[in-house]
């Protein structure tokens, strides 16, 4: 992901991936797919977490990465679980 100086503010809460397995990392702050088309352009479509997610497409994850999913074209990128995008609040 090429830094142009946007402010986005899902980076501080977000970590990017630090373990890689056999899908594409997720970046830090990044909610929208990147995959490029036969044109060259990005999918654009919406990365959610995939928790139906096969077991023989778990295996090929790095341990502790869950699987997020692009609902337009379904690539699949691994990255930190949901957890860091939306903290649970001590009690």
């Amino acid at each position: 992901m090429a830094e142009a100086g946007l402010d986005i503010k899902s980076r501080e809460i977000q970590p990017p991936t630090q373990q890689k397995g056999s899908y594409l990392p997720l970046a830090a702050g990044q909610t929208v797919c990147t995959v490029k088309d036969e044109k060259g352009q990005n999918c654009a479509g919406h990365v959610k977490q995939w928790s139906t997610a096969p077991p023989e497409v778990l295996q090929k994850a790095a341990p502790g990465n869950t699987l997020h999913r692009c609902q337009r074209c379904h690539a699949i990128y691994e990255g930190p679980p949901q957890e860091y995008l939306h903290p649970q609040r001590k009690k």
